[in-house]
């Protein structure tokens, strides 16, 4: 097994990504939806982490966009950039309740997140370690 360079791990394409039929915007629509990259998961849970220690408030207006920003950071063009910015997840909020869910679920899912990283974790328990050791 050779060991990778910097150069190599960067250009590495290691995030997932699944076109979503979406009927309820348009006949033959659908969208591309990617895996979330470490910094994008990075921020989604970490404000879900922050509100932990916020008032009831801050809570709940952390939990009222988690789905819209689950699609907003996961939603991308043909090119893989994403679609909606930072500024523009709100926008996401006016779209029908149903069809968010579905597709952060399949955002989740690519990304391993919340009840899709316990089934690989259970389907990966009795998995055993292969060629790494520590030494000390």
């Amino acid at each position: 097994m050779a060991l990778l360079t910097k150069a190599q791990i960067n250009a590495a394409v290691d995030r997932a990504w699944e076109d979503v039929p979406v009927p309820e915007w348009g006949e033959g629509a659908a969208v591309r939806l990617m895996e979330l990259s470490a910094a994008d998961r990075g921020y989604i849970e970490a404000g879900s982490v922050v509100a932990n220690g916020q008032s009831p408030q801050l809570r709940v207006e952390s939990l009222k966009t988690y789905r819209e920003k689950l699609v907003a950071f996961g939603m991308v063009d043909e090119n893989f950039e994403r679609l909606y910015s930072n500024k523009e997840i709100g926008e996401l909020s006016q779209k029908s309740g149903a069809v968010i869910e579905r597709l952060a679920a399949k955002v989740q899912e690519l990304s391993r997140m919340g009840r899709f990283a316990v089934k690989e974790a259970e389907g990966n328990s009795d998995a055993a370690q292969s060629g790494s050791s520590v030494s000390g």
